[in-house]
């Protein structure tokens, strides 16, 4: 399965309040590693990774060179689905970047889109508009999940 990982999955390995979540994300890259799904990331993660701090900065580039990932950039196409996105006013104001993360996703063909954000993305209301959207514009469905979601728990 090709997943896209936002930049709060990559993020979340340095959330020490959330030592679960780097558990769990831990997982999900080993999963990629191993060759199980396919990450993908785009240039949208990597404009947000370029504007923290400088130290958070080189870590979360470290781990995006350790793994084996595609990375995808935004076109005209990617430009018109978040203008449909956009207009449909599912996500607040200022959360855009989640709207091109999720049409570049779109546009490029991947499965799912992976995210810790569940104000803005992994949420009822954001599935059921992207899909009503992709369905009239002639996307595919796209998942959109936590990382949760993905991984396999061992027995």
């Amino acid at each position: 399965m090709r997943l896209y990982l936002d930049t709060s999955v990559i993020g979340a390995l340095f959330d020490e309040e959330m030592p679960e979540r780097i558990k769990i994300t831990r997982a999900l890259l080993e999963s990629i590693v191993e060759g199980k799904h396919a990450g993908v990331i785009s240039n949208v993660v990597l404009e947000e990774i370029d504007r923290c701090p400088e130290e958070l900065k080189k870590n979360l580039v470290a781990e995006i060179q350790a793994l084996p990932v595609l990375v995808i950039s935004e076109d005209e196409n990617c430009a018109g689905l978040l203008e449909v996105y956009e207009k449909e006013g599912f996500i607040r104001k200022g959360a855009r970047l989640d709207l091109r993360h999720l049409s570049v996703a779109t546009v490029n063909g991947v499965d799912a889109v992976v995210s810790w954000n569940f104000r803005d993305i992994v949420n009822i209301r954001t599935r059921r508009a992207v899909h009503a959207a992709n369905l009239r514009l002639g996307y595919p469905l796209i998942e959109i999940v936590s990382p949760e979601e993905v991984i396999e728990y061992e027995e």
